[in-house]
């Protein structure tokens, strides 16, 4: 019974893993600087935006602490810290739901750039 725990979570880990792998995070551009050497606003966020773009606004991040709490304290966030929360959901076994991403999505949405 233990074994058979165990053989789950290390396919899950692996499918993680597999799915960073692929380019997930390499995919991600990395943050442009204006002329003047200043990093522009962010634009706002949604459920679309990598969860590391999110979780590196403080905005953004009491955010997810509100409505996903634990994510980002998961063993496992490096392996997915680069993907999106609706791309997170498809391997959250159902406790990502699509109404919780509408919520965080509705949340995000209220975060205006450079406030």
């Amino acid at each position: 019974m233990i074994w058979q725990e165990r053989r789950k979570q290390a396919v899950m880990m692996i499918s993680v893993a597999g799915l960073a792998s692929l380019g997930a995070c390499a995919s991600t551009p990395k943050a442009q600087t204006a002329s003047n050497g200043v990093t522009p606003a962010p634009a706002s966020f949604s459920v679309q935006t990598p969860i590391d773009k999110i979780a590196a606004d403080e905005r953004g991040k009491a955010v997810l602490d509100r409505d996903v709490p634990g994510v980002m304290s998961n063993p496992h966030y490096m392996l997915f810290s680069c993907m999106s929360l609706s791309q997170l959901a498809s391997l959250s076994g159902g406790k990502l739901s699509k109404s919780k991403l509408n919520q965080v999505n509705s949340d995000l949405a209220e975060l205006s750039p450079g406030q």
